[in-house]
């Protein structure tokens, strides 16, 4: 199973450039022992503006993916433990075995392991 940078991850433009940083980069970007960074955008400022947005956005996205593995994690949980109650006389479709399916397999993604 592999293993990630637990958060907070953030994004800075530096130089012209998205940096997406975690962990002990946060606190010393230039440090060269702070390995926990990458350059995701070069020269983000020559981008067009929906090109810049669409960066953003992806950037915005990959720094809260260490909140949201723990929220899908946390509930997951939660969804195991409810009670599944599908009872076809009023036509209510039980999802709780669907979502425990979408949970896993979306945990199981952030983490690289193959299903």
């Amino acid at each position: 199973m592999s293993k990630h940078t637990p958060g907070p991850w953030k994004w800075v433009i530096e130089d012209g450039d998205i940096e997406i940083r975690m962990g002990d980069a946060i606190e010393s970007p230039g440090n060269h022992l702070a390995h926990n960074s990458f350059k995701y955008v070069d020269m983000i400022e020559t981008y067009k503006k929906e090109q810049k947005e669409q960066a953003i956005a992806n950037a915005d996205l990959m720094t809260a993916a260490p909140e949201l593995l723990n929220v899908a994690e946390y509930s997951l949980k939660i969804v195991e433990n409810l009670p599944c109650e599908c009872d076809s006389y009023n036509g209510f479709t039980c999802k709780k075995h669907e979502w425990e399916r979408k949970l896993r397999k979306a945990i199981n993604k952030a983490k690289g392991v193959d299903e």
